[in-house]
């Protein structure tokens, strides 16, 4: 296993463009995109019920919102404030997601004017989880182009030749290609802290944590494909035509509460949906992760297996 890690990693730093097409382009990708969505002119504030007594407040963006996203609202840091009107045009409580918020007293006074002198919201990251979270589902298409071309050369007949083990030869293939993908998610992390991005409810660890997951339930899921297909290009296939509408039905472009019940009755199949949730809820989705990351080993088992018994 450690000298199929050892080969594999020496194989990807020595090919030309690799590491600059597989690290350094993503990650530049990603923080455009974060630094080109996180910022908005005007604070965001959520509202449930009837906003007619916010209507001549200025400087201020409000979204009316069901009072059952307001965890999510406030969790994917789409704004830190959240403001629940009562059936006689009040305001009845505040649910914010900062303390001593100063949009209270802002809107409490109407001086909505001085909003953006007094306030100004932090660039935040909720546009961008989606996507590094599709990306990283992705990740191990990778591993699995290089298991079939290592198929179709006949690798799994000389590797039963020499006595190694497939498990070890593909462990360390998909470790290496691991390594490769957690490096660039610690460099993504390092840059929203350095740049005092606004995480909501979660924490830098968490979202590594969860990116960490994601990893290993695209390897898993490749392996599996890798064994089945006979053409690299199949696996576009699969990316594209399969994990890509799971990803949008799942909140990856836009937040999952606006999105019709079809589509969610959609994203309840895919570990982005739950990887997601968990990235901006207090609550990490321990039972559905716990299931596909499970599901994702018995994949990648089963899939080793396959390549065995082909040979």
């Amino acid at each position: 296993m450690i000298q199929s890690f050892k080969y594999t990693f020496k194989i990807l730093k020595n090919t030309n463009g690799f590491f600059v097409s597989m690290v350094v382009m993503p990650v530049v990708m990603i923080i455009l995109v974060s630094m080109t969505l996180a910022y908005s002119n005007t604070p965001r504030v959520g509202y449930i019920g009837d906003g007619g007594i916010l209507s001549g407040i200025t400087g201020i963006s409000f979204q009316r919102i069901h009072e059952k996203d307001t965890v999510y609202f406030l969790g994917s840091t789409q704004g830190t404030l959240v403001i629940k009107i009562n059936d006689k045009g009040g305001i009845e409580k505040y649910y914010s997601s900062i303390k001593n918020n100063p949009l209270i007293p802002i809107i409490e006074s109407g001086l909505g004017k001085r909003a953006d002198s007094v306030f100004r919201e932090k660039p935040h990251i909720s546009y961008s989880i989606g996507i590094i979270l599709f990306k990283l589902l992705t990740a191990a298409s990778l591993l699995a182009a290089f298991l079939v071309k290592e198929k179709s050369n006949g690798i799994f007949v000389r590797l039963k030749q020499a006595c190694v083990s497939p498990y070890a030869f593909i462990t360390g293939k998909a470790l290496a290609v691991f390594s490769v993908y957690e490096i660039a998610n610690g460099i993504i992390l390092v840059f929203y802290k350095i740049a005092g991005f606004d995480f909501g409810k979660t924490t830098a660890l968490k979202l590594f944590l969860l990116f960490t997951a994601a990893l290993i339930i695209s390897i898993g899921i490749y392996i599996y494909i890798a064994s089945y297909i006979k053409n690299e290009g199949n696996l576009w296939i699969f990316s594209t035509g399969i994990l890509f509408p799971l990803a949008l039905c799942s909140g990856t472009l836009f937040p999952i509460q606006y999105m019709p019940q079809w589509m969610k009755y959609i994203a309840a199949c895919s570990p982005q949906y739950y990887l997601l949730l968990s990235a901006v809820e207090d609550n990490i989705q321990i039972i559905p992760l716990s299931v596909m990351l499970g599901v994702s080993i018995i994949l990648a088992v089963t899939g080793i297996r396959r390549f065995m018994k082909k040979e």
